[in-house]
């Protein structure tokens, strides 16, 4: 298979060039809606077309057509920018496992679409399948027995390929399964919304608009109290004037209370603006991350998470960024914990 995409500069020239890759592939299945081009100044659309070829499809299925194996459908999830969150198993019997999958997509006004799908397998219904199909290749019952007895053994991790792959389709408003080779050879369109990182500091606008974008995704992951803390007063409150002569009917030439004088180059302490205040709350967090046992075993999160602490340069979002992949990668691993994987 193979895929082009559109590069991102800015919103207007996004959606122009988003509009001729689109005109310049009519013979394309195409997956994406006028209006989903129309993103919020925070974020651009991108488009990508995949070419896919016959190997990248099973063996077509009576009344279903023709199916996608795993490695175009994770393509049409990047290039549909679906994330899977978590998937979860139970057993119904001892050769029936059911998978539910949880994932997202942000839409073209930056929120994030939540969405879910099952999938069950039963081997034995799969297997009784294969056997009507096959008669020959399962003449005896030991054959049969084998079989059956070889699917139970990927029968959990089919469930979660199923599941997940149901959802990649349901969220991406993809099509589950093509009628014919020459409808796949036409190749398809995708689209998925990213940040608009070119744009989103040109102006005081955008810049307060990307600030309460990054807090409001903070708060998520920190917590609901985030961000909430009310602004302390610094600034010195008048001198009291005195409203009665001090003891002895004397005029007092300096009240008693006044602070000490302060150098005329002294600088008076600022207070942390709410993009700071957030940066800070960021690189606490990632700090945190970098500390864990989790972290600190993975092969590729642990240099990540090294290398923006070691960056001075690093910027809120890139920092909320790679903390929402710290939290999925928790919530990965507590579901292969439990046998559910993602």
């Amino acid at each position: 298979m193979s895929e082009t995409q559109v590069t991102v500069i800015n919103a207007d020239a996004a959606m122009a060039r988003a509009l001729a890759i689109i005109e310049q592939n009519k013979d394309c299945v195409s997956f994406v809606r006028r209006e989903d081009l129309e993103t919020s100044p925070l974020f651009v659309p991108v488009v990508s077309v995949i070419k896919p070829t016959r190997e990248d499809f099973y063996d077509p299925i009576p009344q279903i057509g023709l199916m996608a194996k795993p490695p175009l459908v994770n393509l049409m999830k990047e290039k549909a920018g679906i994330n899977i969150l978590r998937t979860e198993t139970s057993k119904r019997d001892e050769f029936v496992w059911v998978a539910h999958a949880f994932g997202e997509k942000r839409q073209p006004d930056g929120t994030m679409i939540q969405g879910d799908a099952s999938y069950e397998f039963n081997v034995d219904v799969r297997a009784e399948l294969d056997f009507l199909n096959q008669p020959g290749k399962y003449n005896t019952d030991i054959a049969k027995r084998k079989h059956i007895l070889d699917m139970a053994k990927s029968g959990e991790s089919r469930a979660i390929t199923g599941a997940q792959h149901a959802l990649i389709f349901k969220l991406a408003h993809i099509t589950r399964a093509f009628k014919s080779p020459a409808e796949l050879e036409r190749g398809m369109i995708l689209l998925r919304i990213d940040l608009n990182t070119k744009d989103m500091l040109a102006s005081p606008e955008m810049r307060e608009a990307v600030i309460a974008h990054a807090v409001g995704a903070t708060r998520d992951l920190f917590g609901p109290g985030y961000g909430n803390t009310p602004e302390r007063n610094v600034t010195p409150a008048e001198p009291i004037e005195p409203t009665e002569a001090p003891l002895g009917g004397e005029s007092a030439d300096v009240d008693p209370f006044d602070e000490p004088a302060q150098p005329t180059d002294a600088v008076t302490p600022q207070e942390p603006t709410p993009e700071q205040r957030a940066w800070a709350e960021a690189r606490e967090r990632l700090e945190e991350w970098a500390a864990c046992d989790l972290i600190q075993r993975h092969p590729r999160a642990c240099p990540k998470v090294t290398a923006m602490l070691a960056n001075p340069d690093a910027t809120l979002a890139e920092m909320t960024e790679l903390i929402g992949l710290c939290v999925a990668l928790q919530d990965w691993a507590k579901a292969r914990a439990k046998g559910g994987g993602s």
